[in-house]
This record gives C-alpha cells, sequence and structure tokens, in this order.
C-alpha cells in the first residue's frame, strides 16, 4: 500500500513482517515485527502516521488470536492490538479521517 503522501510502500510478507520501503532508494526503511503468521493486509493511515497489519495471529503473550495492528510509523512500534477477531484479519482500511479501523 503507497503512503498517502506517494513516499513509501508498506508491504506484509510470509514471515510475520510488514516492511515500509522508500521506492526513491529501492530500501527497505522500516520493519515492524510482531505476527506470528503472513501479514495478509496492510493500510496507512490518513495522515501517514500510523500503519494497520492484518494476519492471523500474534506472537505475543496473551495475544493469540488477535489478527489485527496499529503501528506508529515514527517509532516502529505497535501502539494497538485489536482483540475482536477469532480468527484472520484479510482486510484493514481506515476511515476518512483516521478514527476507526474496520477489519474483516
Amino acid at each position: 500500500a503507497w503512503s498517502p503522501d506517494g513516499t513509501r510502500l508498506a508491504t506484509g510478507s510470509q514471515d510475520g513482517m510488514a516492511a515500509v520501503w522508500s521506492p526513491d532508494i529501492g530500501q527497505r526503511v522500516q520493519t515492524l515485527e510482531g505476527h506470528s503468521s503472513a501479514v495478509t493486509s496492510v493500510a496507512w493511515s490518513p495522515d501517514g502516521t500510523r500503519l494497520a497489519t492484518g494476519s492471523d495471529g500474534m506472537k505475543l503473550t496473551g495475544t493469540e488470536g488477535m489478527a489485527a495492528a496499529v503501528w506508529s510509523i515514527d517509532s516502529g512500534l505497535r501502539v494497538q492490538t485489536l482483540k475482536s477477531h477469532d480468527g484472520w484479519a484479510c482486510s484493514v482500511a481506515w476511515s476518512p479521517d483516521g478514527t476507526r479501523l474496520a477489519t474483516g
């Protein structure tokens, strides 16, 4: 997914990580780790400060079955884990004003 300003690209991968890339230099500039299986969906917040990721699980203790997370792009840290899923979060999407996140 392209960042709102078009300067970065976010991807998910089979190894449970999401990555942020700089297309201008063709390199990964950030790695977001925490999912225990493939990251199947990524979505930038409208202001470009957060990235939502969807998967079928998180590897951190006590979060099994929690399939979506929100990351701060500035710090690279997970700022929220969404606990509403029993399984896969195949898609993630922000509301236009960036205050809500839909998962499915």
